[in-house]
């Protein structure tokens, strides 16, 4: 009986063999991954590096990696409260404290917007009621009078009547709902 890599069962062990291999090596590579120090420096060009091997010039700078920032970590930075620093009465005015953002100024631009086109809205209407009003009044009267700029009163002849009952539907019309 033969042995080796032409047996049935062989082929599915090698895989399972590499495979395991293959994770353990990427667990390994993984690992130095987390190192626990790591070391900064700056060349003669200005530029920053950092590594988990010293530099041969040994001029470097040891970082604990506890000492990082992590997402569970809350307290590994504190904030400090700028606001108290401040002495009192130098930023008193909140416009000159935190501008508003250019979000802020959108939804305050828009929050204008609407409120403008809510008056026009109350305005319109109120002419509306007005001139359906005046058409109540005008339509079924025959004789209209009214006071002239001398406070005469004065009988308003038919056809200015019906110009004036024109307007009042015209507008109603284009204007009313």
């Amino acid at each position: 009986m033969k042995r080796g890599f032409c047996r049935q069962g062989s082929v599915h062990q090698r895989a399972e063999i590499l495979l395991s291999l293959i994770v353990l090596a990427g667990y390994c590579w993984l690992n130095t991954a987390y190192a626990k120090e790591i070391y900064t420096w700056t060349d003669q060009s200005g530029v920053i590096h950092f590594s988990d091997l010293p530099p041969e010039s040994g001029n470097s700078q040891l970082i604990q990696v506890e000492d990082v920032y992590s997402p569970r970590s809350a307290g590994a930075y504190p904030v400090e409260d700028t606001a108290a620093a401040a002495p009192p009465g130098e930023n008193d005015d909140p416009v000159t404290e935190n501008p508003p953002s250019l979000a802020q100024q959108l939804r305050d631009q828009l929050a204008s917007d609407r409120k403008e086109r809510r008056e026009a809205r109350a305005e319109t209407a109120a002419l509306c009621e007005k001139n359906r009003q005046f058409l109540a009044r005008m339509e079924p009267a025959r004789r209209v009078m009214y006071t002239n700029e001398q406070g005469e009163e004065v009988r308003m002849d038919d056809e200015q009547r019906v110009n004036l009952i024109k307007e009042a539907e015209d507008f109603i019309a284009k204007n009313c709902k």
